[in-house]
């Protein structure tokens, strides 16, 4: 239950800041000016709170899923003996 939910929220996450990493360098180099910067810094600190959570995500998922391998290698050594 919780992989599914990680790998979900890491998907879902990855989509949400990829958008906005593109929309931040394309306003940076075409100099939109989109919003105004105090705008800007707390579109900046969520876009950085995205990125945590989905690195904190990511790793969540990866140590389930570890765990899930070495279980399983472990079943296959126990029946090879």
């Amino acid at each position: 239950m919780l992989e599914k939910v990680t790998a979900s929220l890491v998907v879902f996450l990855i989509t949400v800041f990829s958008f906005g990493a593109i929309l931040m360098f394309a306003n940076a180099i075409f100099q939109w000016d989109l919003f105004p910067p105090a705008i800007e810094k707390i579109i900046y600190f969520l876009g950085f709170v995205t990125f945590v959570v989905t690195v904190a995500s990511s790793i969540i998922n990866l140590m389930l899923n570890v765990s899930r391998l070495t279980f399983f290698i472990q079943k296959i050594a126990e029946k090879l003996n």
